[in-house]
């Protein structure tokens, strides 16, 4: 299938790069870009019936079958047994599924969707990013390490769950790291947000034709999308300027890309997406 994916750009072409930002402290509940947001028409491919089967440590990326005993609407409200009984479910399965030693989590995001907008509900968020960028990776993992304690590599995933039925429109597209340039496409974006609000510096995403984009149709609440937002072993992130954090470099993949994106074949009306998605920091000993 094919829809816009928001891309960022220079406000003009003789403006440059070197300090992009997002601002939203200073004319609240305004948000402030000092780049452009371009829509770009991009082939999107349904993984549902394919025979690609994306793994983390290749594509950036990988869908779980993962039903979670926590409650739903517990979850929904931000009920902190729920949360709790989450939080330990899906630190088992980061364990099983990168090898980890230790996973702590620090942000737990609800976005949801319907015809009728609770305009204090987090919408989905339809801007091609990366969570973190390895200076604000490397901050958080200082913030939780304590004094001592050292790892031969970390990472920094984000989880990603449908929650109460399958997502009908704004599905969240993930791109293949094996897709991108890394030199290029990548530019740190600072983030002035208030400051209990999430870490300070992100990547904002220029458009590349190369890229390569994928998303589950209907995703269930059985399942997740497991994504990369930061890994000190990619050699690649390394390379292209990122700072090694020790241990030994690999040629796995260093973070994802992603957005939401309106697919017009689906509905708009009614329920369209009720999300939550977990940001955790893997820790290998």
């Amino acid at each position: 299938m094919s829809s816009p994916l928001y891309y960022a750009a220079p406000l003009t072409p003789d403006s440059g790069d070197g300090d992009w930002c997002i601002d939203a402290v200073t004319r609240p509940p305004e948000v402030l870009f000092n780049f452009r947001k371009v829509g770009v028409e991009t082939t999107i491919t349904d993984l549902r019936e394919g025979s690609i089967r994306p793994a983390l440590d290749e594509t950036g990326f990988e869908k779980v079958t993962a039903p979670t005993g926590a409650s739903q609407r517990g979850l929904l409200d931000s009920e902190e047994a729920a949360l709790e009984r989450y939080r330990r479910e899906t630190g088992e399965l980061l364990r099983s599924l990168t090898g980890a030693d230790v996973v702590e989590f620090f942000d737990a995001t609800l976005r949801r969707q319907d015809a009728a907008d609770d305009p204090a509900a987090q919408s989905p968020h339809q801007r091609v990013h990366v969570d973190q960028s390895p200076g604000s990776a490397r901050a958080r993992a200082e913030r939780h390490l304590g004094p001592g304690r050292e790892f031969r590599r970390f990472q920094i995933i984000n989880v990603w769950r449908p929650l109460l039925e399958p997502v009908r429109n704004f599905p969240l597209a993930l791109c293949d790291y094996r897709s991108l340039d890394l030199s290029a496409d990548l530019v740190p974006t600072r983030l002035d947000f208030p400051d209990w609000l999430k870490d300070r510096e992100n990547y904002s995403v220029r458009h590349n034709p190369a890229h390569r984009w994928y998303f589950w149709d209907s995703l269930t609440p059985d399942e997740a999308l497991v994504f990369k937002c930061y890994d000190s072993a990619s050699r690649g992130l390394a390379v292209a300027g990122g700072e090694p954090d020790g241990g030994e470099l690999r040629d796995v993949a260093g973070l994802c890309p992603h957005t939401a994106f309106f697919d017009e074949n689906g509905p708009s009306t009614g329920h369209l997406r009720t999300s939550l998605e977990l940001r955790a920091l893997a820790f290998h000993e």
